[in-house]
């Protein structure tokens, strides 16, 4: 049986990257030329038109040119990478997380843009953030395991702060719908970091490419007084709090099954299983996949925030791609944007895979017009140069 979990779609094998190889190799055989480590520093705009021609970039210590016939197509990712405009942008503590993408995107797009009066959009203190494995690199996902440092496995546990206390409700809607905010919630607890709780039944649903020993560092223990023993050697505060904690969560579970004995656990949808019943109900409800964390033995898994892309970016004609001028509010011609650049879509939380759906529409968009736009200045100076070949050769 296939469980698509959290309302997860097929993907591509490999993940992204294969996909990346892919892209790669497809632009290459189209005779596209790719420039490795030749960062952008600046947009190239004609004078007098304003028109946007081409782009500057350092290449081996030297700045060049490239032009561009058809327009420059931004596509540089956000800010996440970049910790002075998220502590300015999204707000005090931001600069201390950790980066789940690429370490470029560090707002290159937004400056060149801006430099040239491009219009900023969408929600600036707004991000995708997971829960990502407090052991990953602070600045930059690793390209080798990429996705696996998320740990999305919290709809089947709980997840507690330095304190011992429940944040969120682990159990709102299905991960898909949740993944991308939890993450800030986790920033704003102690120390900005948290700790996700199974019990031996619970964890086997934990996916092996996020959970697996040779992942993440799995802390295990034969009782729950001794998962907290270990947990204060990594700044739980109080482990009787965390063991009661857990008691109450325990004791709400069961209570919700001795009145509604017909609902079944079901990982694939919103099963309904709670916390909250009439005999008793917690003060931050678990609304679906409220499973006992009883059998050892017991795992658990230190987390903190990972940030992924920013929500704020540039303003575009949804219709072109073509990015909008702060003075006019007309498209500037020659500039057009995609993928986490753009901004307006997004606002407070994400669906996931929508960023791959938001890439692949508007960068189609964004190259569809580039190569119009191409095309037409090249007609334009076929026929020009026509007529300057004398009559009758």
């Amino acid at each position: 049986m296939l469980f698509l979990w959290g309302s997860g779609l097929p993907g591509l094998v490999g993940g992204g990257k294969e996909l990346f190889n892919w892209h790669t190799r497809v632009a290459q055989e189209h005779g596209v030329t790719i420039h490795w480590s030749s960062p952008a520093t600046s947009l190239c705009q004609d004078p007098q038109t304003g028109r946007i021609k081409g782009v500057e970039v350092i290449r081996r210590g030297r700045r060049i040119r490239i032009g561009a016939r058809g327009g420059v197509v931004l596509a540089t990712g956000g800010f996440s990478a970049n910790p002075a405009m998220r502590a300015k942008y999204l707000g005090p503590g931001w600069d201390l997380a950790h980066v789940r993408g690429s370490k470029y995107n560090a707002g290159d797009g937004h400056r060149m843009a801006s430099q040239v009066g491009a219009k900023l959009a969408g929600n600036y203190s707004g991000c995708h953030s997971v829960a990502w494995d407090a052991h990953s690199p602070a600045d930059a996902g690793n390209r080798v395991l990429t996705n696996q440092y998320t740990k999305s496995g919290y709809p089947m546990g709980i997840m507690v702060n330095l304190n011992g206390d429940r944040f969120v409700d682990e159990g709102f809607d299905l991960r898909n719908f949740t993944y991308a905010v939890f993450g800030k919630e986790i920033l704003k607890q102690p120390s900005g970091t948290a700790f996700q709780i199974w019990d031996s039944d619970s964890a086997k649903w934990l996916r092996k490419e996020e959970y697996a020993d040779d992942v993440t560092v799995n802390i295990r223990a034969n009782s729950l007084e001794e998962l907290a023993d270990k947990l204060a050697e990594r700044g739980l505060k109080s482990k009787a709090h965390f063991v009661h904690t857990i008691a109450s969560f325990n004791e709400a579970v069961d209570h919700f099954k001795a009145e509604y004995p017909d609902k079944k656990f079901d990982p694939a949808a919103k099963d309904g299983l709670s916390t909250q019943s009439p005999r008793m109900s917690l003060p931050l409800a678990k609304s679906n996949w409220a499973l006992p964390i009883k059998k050892a033995p017991f795992t658990a898994v230190e987390v903190l925030t990972g940030i992924t892309f920013t929500f704020g970016g540039l303003a575009i004609d949804p219709r072109t791609a073509n990015v909008i001028s702060e003075a006019t509010r007309e498209p500037i011609e020659g500039l057009y944007c995609t993928g986490e650049l753009l901004g307006g879509l997004f606002w407070d939380n994400y669906p996931g895979g929508s960023g791959l759906t938001m890439g692949t529409v508007f960068g189609r968009l964004a190259g569809r017009q580039a190569a119009k736009t191409a095309q037409a200045i090249s007609n334009s100076a076929i026929v020009r140069d026509a007529t300057l070949v004398p009559s009758g050769n």
